[in-house]
């Protein structure tokens, strides 16, 4: 079914009847429900996907002369929108508005649009735009903080301003895409996908914007922010995830080196950055043991390759195995 939140308005478009379907794209959210539309100007492949609340898009365009497309939204929202492939800007603008605004290309922005036409003005080439449209409540996601430039088009959103708003655009590079395209991977093998799934792979997308921001305010270089960021990655990865987290990988996404990252933990905390990464993971075996799944199934929650493993992490951590922790949330025996 089409989007419940904006479509694509195809009278303004000139597609006819006669159309031909003559344009073949790589898909991009496999999964999804895809459309093809075609004329002499514009060659148009779109994928989109819904779960709950949530939206997600990509568009793959190829114009052969100066075109422009118009979508109509039926309901305030939020895009977290990238321009991923192409060499000229995307033009976006709101009639009666005399503001225009320019996505250029790898880059990013969220953007504010209330119940409008949104009209897209693309120069002779071809580009991608992926995007998601955004619940409010998703920006407060485990209570991330710090992005303060969102204020703007949060506070559009919820008084419902007549006016589109969009944040200071970001890069949105290797890392991002790396990011994009581990979600094309999770939709390719569970075209149903949980929501968690989107959540958790926008999540490190928005660590990588306020990243970014910050970089560009000179803010990001601080060590306590560099190490604050690194916390809330590991215990988000090891509560939502079942694989194992690497302090390499939390280190890339925050583009530092991991001695590095475990150096400025040591100095801020004491111990290594390992030793945080242990507790958060022994916080979760603890939380599955007291929830009654089996030792085995705890094994693998928690990222263990094997339960022999994970009863050696449990009990240096803990001091009893796994057994051993089970029986102690039993309640003691009445007496006779």
């Amino acid at each position: 079914m089409p989007s419940e939140s904006f479509k694509l308005i195809e009278a303004e478009m000139d597609f006819v009847s006669k159309s031909t379907l003559t344009k073949s794209f790589i898909q991009r959210l496999p999964g999804s429900r895809t459309r093809l539309l075609s004329n002499n100007q514009i060659s148009i492949y779109e994928e989109y996907l819904k779960t709950g609340n949530l939206e997600s898009y990509s568009y793959v365009i190829e114009a052969s002369a100066s075109t422009q497309i118009s979508f109509e939204i039926l309901s305030p929202q939020t895009h977290l929108l990238y321009h991923l492939e192409g060499r000229q800007p995307v033009h976006y603008h709101q009639p009666q508005v005399q503001e225009e605004f320019h996505l250029r290309p790898f880059h990013g922005a969220f953007f504010y649009a209330p119940i409008t036409i949104i009209t897209l003005h693309f120069e002779p080439g071809k580009y991608h735009i992926q995007g998601f449209t955004l619940p409010l409540e998703l920006l407060d996601l485990n209570e991330l903080s710090g992005f303060d430039y969102l204020d703007e088009v949060v506070a559009a959103h919820r008084q419902q301003h007549v006016q589109y708003r969009v944040s200071l655009d970001f890069e949105a590079m290797e890392h991002t895409r790396r990011i994009l395209g581990e979600l094309s991977t999770e939709l390719l093998k569970k075209p149903l996908i949980p929501k968690l799934c989107i959540l958790k792979k926008i999540q490190e997308l928005l660590y990588l914007i306020k990243d970014k921001m910050l970089r560009a305010k000179g803010l990001l270089r601080h060590p306590d922010l560099i190490v604050r960021l690194a916390r809330e990655l590991i215990s988000t990865r090891i509560a939502e995830t079942d694989g194992p987290v690497l302090i390499i990988h939390i280190a890339e996404s925050l583009f530092v080196e991991s001695q590095y990252l475990n150096y400025l933990h040591k100095e801020r905390y004491g111990v290594p950055i390992t030793h945080y990464s242990n507790q958060e993971r022994l916080k979760k075996a603890k939380h599955c043991l007291e929830q009654r799944l089996s030792i085995k199934i705890t094994t693998s929650r928690c990222g263990f390759s094997d339960q022999s493993s994970f009863c050696h992490f449990f009990k240096r951590h803990t001091g009893l195995t796994p057994s051993e922790y089970i029986s102690s949330l039993l309640p003691p025996k009445a007496e006779d």
